[in-house]
């Protein structure tokens, strides 16, 4: 066994303050990013029993993304206090207006750096990872410690490495990988492991396409994930408005990693979530399996041996931190552009940023044009707490990250995929791929003003 240690190990060892028993250690955090939701709890605690001390507050970003605007009283106080708190400590706060998903922003402004340690009381902080940086979601207290003393306690994870050879093919995405993944290892086959994501696949994708894997790292059950930092992270985030500085790390030739799985790029096909969990999915050609979970069947209404193409769905959602970043919208748009959808279609921008961009290229024009609803940035429907939340019994087609019985509202029903097959199956109303729709041809765009003022 050679001496080379991971990519984990090495941003671990670089910020371990103390040891303590029980395989724990005190952590250094170089980033807090907190949200309206998850942060005030934490921040009235500090001001009561601390006075409102902050190791550094210029280590902490703040942001209004999960309801915004807020949908009632309890959520305008959450963004209140957030909002106070942040000019009280001249805290980077992003309002509405300058906002976004909090794991598209931070991204977007190079706020994250290779190498560093992030949270944030959001599990898919994994997202980051895609930089090269131990980016973990964690809970109220342990954030709260964090902004109070710059640590967090850890337990030391094991590490696994996925190498995805080849390079994916025709139309399948980062989100039919990230899906595939879960599908090989389990919805909790990543569970006490960092997953560090390697191979001349991972390699070949997009820093977006990176985000959508290591977002759903946490899907499969991992602490967080990682891909090693290259020229393409260099130059993403030299086009940030931060542009941090950093020294690139990646994992020695020899390093052992506890666990090693290899996955078939080429072999990678568009996938469709079937059942409660990210884990339970199929090719989008094939059928929900035989042998299936009985308590999945039920919730989702399913029973084996149905094709997926023809489970029809009732809404269709595009949005959240997996699939909402510039290049998830101008996909789903080349594949609305000139059609109309059947079922009611949200579209949700992660960011401010995101969706002024999108509208410099009339991206909100194809979606409107198709009779989708153009949304201002927020997490949306995605958690079912606002912007498309769905009844009890709805079959909704989503790409978002999770499907658990109750995402997205009470008894919704949700299934998983990329943006392009969320466009297709909104316009065809059922499960179906962007091949599909040579049945329901572009048409001409319907003028998009009416008549004048006082004509």
């Amino acid at each position: 066994m050679g001496s080379g240690r991971t990519l984990f190990e090495k941003i671990w060892d670089a910020h371990v303050v103390e040891d303590v028993p029980g395989g724990n250690a005190l952590v250094f955090v170089d980033l807090v990013v907190a949200h309206e939701l998850g942060a005030p709890i934490g921040i009235l605690a500090l001001e009561k029993d601390f006075g409102g001390a902050l190791y550094d507050a210029q280590r902490i970003v703040s942001l209004l993304d999960h309801v915004t605007p807020a949908k009632d009283s309890a959520t305008a106080v959450q963004a209140h206090i957030l909002r106070r708190w942040s000019k009280q400590h001249g805290i980077r706060f992003h309002d509405l207006g300058d906002n976004g998903i909090c794991h598209v922003l931070a991204a977007e402004r190079g706020y994250v750096a290779p190498g560093s340690v992030v949270v944030c009381g959001d599990s898919h902080t994994a997202t980051l990872g895609a930089f090269g940086a131990l980016a973990l979601g964690v809970g109220n207290t342990a954030q709260t410690g964090a902004m109070l003393a710059q640590v967090v306690l850890l337990k030391r994870t094991k590490t696994m490495k996925i190498e995805v050879t080849g390079e994916l093919q025709g139309d399948a995405t980062a989100k039919d990988l990230i899906l595939t993944i879960i599908g090989t290892i389990g919805f909790k086959g990543g569970t006490g492991y960092v997953i560090e994501y390697a191979g001349p696949a991972i390699e070949r994708l997009s820093m977006e396409e990176r985000m959508t894997v290591c977002n759903m790292s946490v899907e499969a059950g991992a602490t967080a994930g990682l891909i090693a930092p290259d020229d393409k992270t260099a130059a993403y985030l030299a086009r940030t408005e931060s542009n941090p500085a950093w020294t690139a790390q990646r994992s020695d030739p020899d390093a052992a990693f506890d666990r090693v799985v290899t996955i078939d790029g080429s072999a990678v096909r568009p996938v469709v979530t079937w059942g409660t969990n990210p884990g339970e999915n199929v090719g989008i050609d094939a059928a929900v399996p035989a042998g299936a979970d009985a308590a999945s069947l039920a919730y989702m209404g399913l029973v084996p041996g149905t094709p997926l193409k023809s489970i029809a769905v009732d809404q269709a959602f595009i949005g959240s931190c997996t699939n909402a970043r510039i290049s998830d919208l101008r996909a789903a748009a080349a594949v609305l552009r000139g059609r109309r959808v059947s079922v009611p279609t949200i579209v949700t921008p992660g960011s401010v940023a995101v969706k002024r961009a999108a509208e410099r290229e009339g991206l909100h024009d194809v979606f409107q044009d198709a009779g989708a609803l153009w949304t201002h940035s927020s997490c949306g429907a995605c958690a079912g707490m606002s912007g498309g939340v769905i009844a009890p019994g709805t079959r909704v087609i989503a790409s978002t990250n999770r499907n658990f019985p109750g995402r997205m509202g009470s008894g919704g029903r949700v299934h998983l995929a990329s943006p392009e097959v969320v466009a297709a199956s909104a316009v065809l109303g059922r499960i179906a791929a962007p091949g599909d729709l040579a049945q329901a041809p572009r048409r001409a765009l319907r003028a998009r003003l009416g008549p004048r003022a006082g004509s």
